[in-house]
């Protein structure tokens, strides 16, 4: 075999050659720094608008928001988020949170908290989750703010137990649901696709709990290449951009910050309302209490991101032929599942719509003597 002549060219170190070896030199480099920079996330703590805990049940912790403004009508609030993800996604940003929006807009803001389930918590229902912790909760805010009722805001998963909250009691006088899934079989539906064979009680008796970091993996799962690949070379480009570094790795500690889920609801979740769609055929009974849609008369609006990838819009947009509500507004926003609430783009659109929509179906602020 001849041996290459280089001639009186010096014979470069590798393949590559000396400029290919500098690249990748410092691509590890870059590599190394992103490491270390998400070996940090777990050490942010998160920053809220102001607020103070008014109320805690078991776990469930209740939040008030302090104004931004004078209040522009008397009925409160409650911002009921899902269970599989903490709530802080709402007020990721407190200067310019989906929270703030509300706050901006003269919202009276409650915020409910789920809190960690522990294995203590292994036996909490469906049922418990509405007829328990939620009507505690909302007890209290009546009690406190005089109101026979207050306004409910219920996302994802919230927004189903908002609506199955609304089926049972009397206690709410508008109602706004943000990517809530109401048929959970329709064609675009990747999640029920995915859990369809999956025999969730043998899953949840071997494991207990289930274990809220598998949960985060399989949402990511979801998604690999906007959310693995594409997401840490973005990473690598801004490691000097201490701005949006500082917004990343927020949004990170949220992502891995999924709390465990109680084994009683959440394998009521995934077998009654993904695998049989009992929801929109009004057989689901929570503690003994028949469901049915058509027993919420109240004003509803209806909110979904064009782009929803958790919820698609096909599961959210039947809503509006199971309820008995005379009044009922949709508004579809650009974005994804969790890209309305830490995209630069939606703003203060969506809590802005809310409050305008709010406002015309709620009591204005007796005036002050």
């Amino acid at each position: 075999m001849q041996l290459l002549n280089f001639g009186n060219r010096p014979c470069p170190n590798n393949f590559y050659g000396e400029e290919m070896m500098q690249e990748n030199k410092l691509f590890h480099e870059q590599l190394l720094q992103g490491w270390n920079a998400l070996g940090r996330a777990h050490e942010i703590e998160y920053r809220y608008n102001e607020r103070e805990q008014v109320f805690q049940c078991g776990k469930v912790k209740l939040f008030h928001y302090q104004p931004k403004r004078k209040k522009c009508f008397a009925i409160p609030l409650l911002v009921v988020f899902a269970t599989v993800n903490r709530p802080e996604v709402l007020d990721l940003f407190p200067e310019q949170s989906f929270i703030h929006g509300l706050l901006k807009n003269g919202m009276d803001v409650y915020l409910l908290d789920w809190g960690y389930p522990d294995i203590d918590d292994k036996h909490i229902t469906m049922g418990d989750y509405v007829t328990h912790y939620m009507h505690q909760c909302i007890s209290f805010i009546r009690e406190r703010d005089q109101q026979p009722q207050i306004n409910l805001l219920g996302i994802c998963q919230g927004g189903v137990l908002s609506l199955c909250y609304a089926s049972l009691f009397q206690h709410i006088k508008n109602m706004v649901l943000i990517s809530t899934p109401i048929d959970f079989h329709t064609h675009d539906n990747v999640i029920a696709k995915l859990v369809k064979n999956i025999n969730i009680d043998s899953l949840t008796k071997l494991t207990g709990n289930v274990s809220g970091v598998l949960l985060a993996q399989f949402f990511v799962s979801l998604r690999p290449f906007e959310l693995v690949g594409r997401k840490y070379l973005r990473l690598m480009d801004n490691l000097s951009n201490k701005a949006w570094l500082e917004k990343f790795l927020r949004v990170e500690k949220w992502i891995n910050d999924s709390p465990d889920q109680a084994a009683g609801a959440f394998s009521e979740f995934i077998r009654e309302f993904y695998q049989q769609n009992k929801f929109i055929r009004g057989e689901i009974a929570l503690n003994g209490h028949k469901i049915k849609l058509e027993n919420i008369t109240i004003p509803i609006l209806n909110v979904m991101a064009r782009q929803d990838e958790i919820v698609p819009m096909s599961a959210s947009l039947p809503l509006k032929e199971h309820v008995g509500s005379k009044v009922y507004s949709q508004k579809i926003f650009p974005g994804g599942h969790i890209g309305i609430y830490v995209s630069d783009k939606t703003g203060d659109r969506i809590p802005g719509a809310i409050a305008r929509w709010l406002k015309k179906h709620s009591l204005p602020m007796e005036p002050v003597v």
